[in-house]
């Protein structure tokens, strides 16, 4: 029971295998070119491999069906089966966050694993969460605190260097934007968030179940890409297909038919 669960969960805390290069996207050109392994591409590369795959994965994103309950998140996890160099993608996204382009969240306590929103989406997604009802302190937190920094928790000293009050921030823990780490620090976090853990969750276990019951445990891509899951897979099959490639649940080979996915052993 505990080893289905664990492989419902990604897991940030266990060091993961290097994804196989079989699970990359083939760049098209209306995709990113991606990341190379050799120490050369490294250092000539810019930041643009990594954002470019993060925007082609918030594009396989239901945006339009979750607008205003949840923003295009995307598990830091799946930018490996699109990047296929995991020290390019790690360098890249420290640039993006940098930048201010790019948050790294973390979400909550039932899955230990750290999601990534486009800061633009993150700051829309708040608003319109709220609408009208979206008090002064949130804002003030937004523009004065989420606008300026890239760290993934903010301190009580934080806090009170932008004058807010121990009241005010059970405002903001209350609204969503802040979860308590321990004491005097706070995660940020995404209101509404408990949405999309609830159906990437059942997604991921309505994918890997269907590959389970195929004969010795694997399908090709294009089949599983062709199976119709709208009522359990509300993500998109494209979208949870990077998941479990990305989190190391499924070994990819390439075959004459097409690349082929091998359920991994519980």
């Amino acid at each position: 029971m505990m080893s289905k669960r664990k492989a419902l969960m990604p897991d940030v805390f266990k060091r993961r295998k290097r994804v196989c290069v079989g699970g990359l996207a083939k760049p098209t050109p209306s995709s990113p070119q991606w990341g190379s392994d050799s120490e050369e591409s490294i250092s000539m590369a810019t930041p643009s491999d990594t954002k470019a795959a993060l925007m082609y994965l918030c594009s396989l994103f239901p945006k339009q069906t979750y607008e205003g309950r949840i923003p295009p998140i995307i598990m830091k996890h799946q930018l490996y089966s699109v990047v296929k160099n995991k020290t390019l993608v790690d360098r890249q996204l420290n640039d993006l966050r940098a930048a201010h382009e790019v948050k790294m969240l973390k979400l909550g306590n039932e899955v230990d694993e750290y999601c990534l929103v486009f800061t633009h989406d993150y700051m829309n997604h708040v608003n319109m969460f709220y609408g009208q009802e979206l008090s002064k302190t949130v804002e003030r937190f937004l523009e004065g605190v989420v606008s300026r920094t890239n760290e993934m928790c903010v301190t009580q000293e934080i806090m009170t260097d932008h004058n807010f009050t121990d009241v005010e921030i059970t405002q903001l823990v209350n609204a969503g934007v802040l979860t308590v780490r321990d004491l005097g620090s706070w995660w940020l976090a995404v209101p509404g968030a408990g949405l999309f853990v609830k159906l990437f969750t059942k997604g991921r276990k309505a994918v890997l179940a269907s590959i389970r019951k195929s004969k010795y445990k694997e399908i090709l891509k294009q089949e599983l890409e062709s199976r119709k899951m709208t009522a359990s897979v509300k993500l998109g099959m494209a979208y949870h297909i990077h998941d479990i490639i990305g989190a190391d649940l499924v070994t990819c080979i390439e075959t004459t038919s097409g690349e082929l996915l091998r359920l991994k052993d519980d």
